[in-house]
């Protein structure tokens, strides 16, 4: 890692890294308050925490690209243990100073990691965030998620969301991974959630999205299915 960056190398070029280190920065630098509000999650990690809330205790979560720490801290709040990795210093810091202000710290562990090169065991986790963190890994980005997958342990879940156009033009291109491929990843899963939408950001930036929330199925549930 170079020594005038606070982040390892990764796939996505130093300028969008910058972006997201500032972004950390000025959350670090406001109140523990706005930390302590997880009020705002993503759908996909929704409708897990819908699926396992009073089941959560002794989970094994694991947050892939942190960013601000919210999805693991929520996890952690429903009792899971969760293992949070970012390639960025910055949002490691900003995910322990928010296990810290919720009283998560014991349920949450982070490590300064590349998604990319972070190794998945065989059915290792119950749960596995991926929230707009696999679209930066290029053509990596299908067989990430397909590792993701089999990493999940039966009755485990994938939460998944990226980008789909409409998107602005960035150099390199971003992999957008659309529903179809999501459906043939998880085929055979029970799927809990599929959407899409599109946000207007700010004036001129209107972006699209897809999500997936899929549960693998245990063996007894392969077995009734081929019955």
């Amino acid at each position: 890692m170079d020594s005038e960056k606070n982040w390892l190398d990764v796939p996505a070029p130093d300028k969008w890294m910058t972006g997201w280190d500032n972004y950390h920065k000025k959350i670090l630098e406001g109140s523990e308050k706005i930390l302590q509000d997880l009020s705002f999650i993503t759908p996909p990690v929704q409708v897990v925490g819908a699926n396992i809330f009073g089941k959560g205790e002794g989970l094994q979560a694991l947050d892939l690209g942190c960013g601000d720490g919210r999805y693991a801290c929520f996890l952690a709040h429903l009792g899971c243990d969760v293992y949070a990795i970012d390639a960025l210093e910055s949002a490691i810091e900003i995910t322990n100073k928010r296990a810290r202000t919720l009283g998560l710290e014991k349920q949450l562990r982070t490590e300064q990691k590349n998604i990319e090169a972070f190794p998945l065991e065989p059915e290792s986790y119950d749960i596995i965030v991926a929230v707009q963190v696999l679209q930066y890994l290029f053509d990596e980005a299908v067989p990430k998620l397909k590792e993701i997958a089999a990493a999940i342990k039966p009755g485990g879940f994938v939460a998944y969301s990226g980008n789909i156009p409409p998107h602005f033009d960035t150099d390199p291109p971003m992999k957008f991974i659309y529903e179809k491929e999501l459906r043939e990843i998880f085929e055979g899963w029970t799927l809990l959630s599929v959407g899409r939408d599109e946000r207007l950001l700010r004036p001129g930036d209107l972006r699209g999205y897809v999500w997936i929330v899929a549960r693998k199925p245990t063996d007894e549930e392969k077995k009734e299915a081929k019955s």
